[in-house]
């Protein structure tokens, strides 16, 4: 099995290891200490006793078995390291990463070019309702506070009915919150009408009704106090509607005076339209960088560790090499030290050859 990470560091841009296979290292050492003691020594002795290789030889022909060992253990390390294939997968995840960066390239430029027209259009908005809208937010809170007065006004007088409490809070609470969203939209529903007619005609029916729901209301809120021996004869129920229509009519012209009119609304909503969609956009924008940088990342980093195992082959190859020529070196001192003739063989001077290579660089 590999161990591939032995040393880790850890920059902002990209993961760094180094890679090494200790127990193939191991088992490396274990092999050429068995060919030096068991082949090289040995040999040295047996052609030392014959004096051989004779002085006149000029080519090695007596090692070649110490050749064959370590020539067999390089293969071996080859296929233990693997280091060829990463060639071909640096070359087919480059392919990939280029593929998605290309597609995520492409999105990003039309989602930028979108950036940009949008960007014009938030710029032609008129955003100088901003300000006002903001102001109106602020007096919503006082058109909160009349709903709230009107709610529990409301809420004695279902009680006086027979209602229970939570009813009657519950129906009070749904009659305020129709009071404030009426006031809301009062003059939009008053534009409906076609004519100055129709518009006074729509007028006069929403202030009638909101009228008879209240004096009925009142009706039950005089009712109690009528049973109250403090109140004498009791209290009419238009003070009661009087109260209720005070509350209505005060939202509705707060309303009037200070809200949006539906040509601002309309102004105001297509400036906030455009401004989410630019948000949107500027999100997405940076979401398509960010998946742009990770594969750029996940490349170098799957590139890099590829070229650490080629780099690690190579360091496998030179290991096996200096194993090579240590043995080499052992068979000429051995040989040379129980030769009778005390001649060295002129080939003993030349360089040791270098074994078969499996590691091709890493220029691919």
């Amino acid at each position: 099995m590999k161990t591939k990470v032995n040393n880790k560091a850890v920059d902002s841009n990209i993961t760094i290891f180094r890679y090494r296979v200790e127990a193939l290292e191991n088992k490396l050492t274990e092999e050429h200490e068995v060919i030096k003691n068991d082949i090289a020594i040995p040999l040295g002795k047996d052609l030392a006793a014959m004096n051989k290789p004779e002085f006149e030889c000029t080519k090695d022909v007596y090692s070649g078995v110490i050749n064959g060992a370590y020539a067999k253990m390089m293969q071996g390390a080859k296929k233990e390291v693997q280091s060829e294939i990463e060639s071909y997968h640096i070359i087919s995840e480059k392919e990939e990463a280029d593929k998605q960066l290309e597609e995520f390239s492409k999105e990003l430029e039309l989602k930028e070019t979108d950036h940009r027209i949008k960007k014009r259009e938030l710029d032609k908005c008129d955003n100088s309702l901003l300000k006002k809208a903001k102001r109106y937010g602020w007096i919503r809170f006082f058109l909160v506070f009349l709903i709230f007065i009107d709610l529990f006004v409301t809420s004695i007088a279902l009680q006086s009915m027979g209602y229970s409490l939570i009813v009657s809070y519950g129906i009070g609470l749904a009659i305020g919150v129709g009071i404030f969203f009426l006031a809301e939209n009062l003059p939009e529903i008053i534009a409906k009408g076609q004519t100055p007619m129709q518009r006074r005609l729509i007028t006069l029916a929403i202030f009638s009704g909101l009228f008879i729901l209240f004096y009925v209301l009142g009706i039950f809120r005089s009712e109690s106090f009528s049973e109250n021996d403090e109140f004498g004869s009791g209290v009419h129920p238009i003070y009661f509607t009087a109260l209720n229509m005070f509350f209505a009519i005060t939202a509705s012209l707060v309303v009037y005076f200070n809200g949006l009119k539906k040509h601002e609304k309309k102004i105001l909503d297509q400036y906030k339209l455009t401004k989410e969609a630019l948000q949107q956009l500027e999100a997405e924008i940076k979401a398509l960088k960010e998946q742009i940088q990770k594969v750029r990342k996940t490349q170098a980093e799957s590139e890099l560790a590829r070229r650490q195992i080629q780099i690690y082959a190579h360091d496998i190859q030179e290991l096996v090499q200096k194993f090579f020529e240590e043995s080499q070196k052992t068979f000429y001192s051995t040989n040379l030290i129980h030769r009778s003739d005390g001649k060295t063989p002129k080939f003993f001077e030349d360089d040791i050859p270098q074994l078969p290579s499996f590691y091709k660089g890493l220029d691919i």
